[in-house]
């Protein structure tokens, strides 16, 4: 598609006066794209754990703002999602061997989040590896 096509979907998408050419140029970033109504960076973490081990490390002040999950599990395990060291996030998953799941929402929504200054960690109790990625964004303290 031309530039052109591009910004003509993607106002019929959005809607009148939604998108402006600016804005549309802000959609390329290095680890990826900013949102316009976010005007944040969203980026996304590979992980393969067969361990607990952490996911996203901790940025400094900034809490991080999961919107999507994928993972899957290469043998019987539970995992959780983990706010650093401490607290889960949620609670512990059953997943059977190459078993897996998918959840995600549309950004500004999130799944979950961490604390300010912590790392999102994974939870891996059983044999077998988690394997996935998380997209997210870190946000102030709020």
């Amino acid at each position: 598609m031309r530039r052109r096509e591009l910004l003509s979907i993607s106002a019929l998408i959005a809607g009148p006066g939604f998108w402006r050419k600016s804005q549309a140029a802000q959609l390329s970033v290095s680890r990826g794209y900013t949102t316009p109504q976010l005007e944040k960076t969203l980026k996304s973490a590979s992980f393969s754990l067969s361990s607990t081990g952490t996911v996203v490390a901790a940025v400094g002040g900034r809490r991080i703002k999961i919107y999507a999950v994928k993972l899957v599990a290469s043998a019987n395990m539970n995992v959780n999602f983990r706010d650093g060291a401490g607290t889960n996030l949620e609670g512990a998953m059953a997943l059977a061997a190459n078993g897996g799941f998918v959840e995600f929402v549309n950004p500004p929504n999130f799944l979950f989040a961490t604390t300010a200054g912590n790392g999102l960690d994974l939870v891996v109790s059983g044999g077998g590896t988690a394997a996935g990625r998380v997209s997210y964004w870190d946000d102030d303290a709020a």
